[in-house]
């Protein structure tokens, strides 16, 4: 699985929250449906996502299923993003001197732009 993939996964809204919560401890399914206010069916299949790429683990528990974060690979997917960041930093962004396709009719040349 790719860094991309990776964070494309964590940044699902409900899949985030459910890492935040493994993160600080873990649970089961049906408290982690409890806290997120959703159902069990839903926490179901945001964690045989995570399941799949290796962010989360199971671990049985007397009748329950319960799971934690492969805290490894949220820093290799955390890192990937910083060192994306930093490399956009190295880059200026040079309105004037814009050599892309559409440059000529871009209707904010010469405006800054900070998004």
């Amino acid at each position: 699985m790719t860094d991309l993939e990776l964070l494309h996964i964590i940044t699902m809204p409900t899949r985030y929250q459910i890492l935040m919560l493994l993160l600080d401890h873990h649970y089961c399914g049906k408290a982690l449906s409890s806290k997120l206010g959703i159902s069990e069916s839903a926490v179901s299949q945001h964690l045989q996502v995570l399941k799949r790429c290796g962010l989360v683990t199971g671990l049985r528990i007397d009748y329950q299923m319960h799971y934690q974060v492969n805290k490894g690979l949220m820093l290799r997917a955390a890192n990937a993003f910083c060192q994306a960041l930093s490399e956009t930093e190295k880059t200026h962004w040079d309105q004037e001197n814009c050599d892309c396709e559409f440059a000529a009719s871009c209707s904010r040349r010469g405006a800054s732009r900070k998004s």
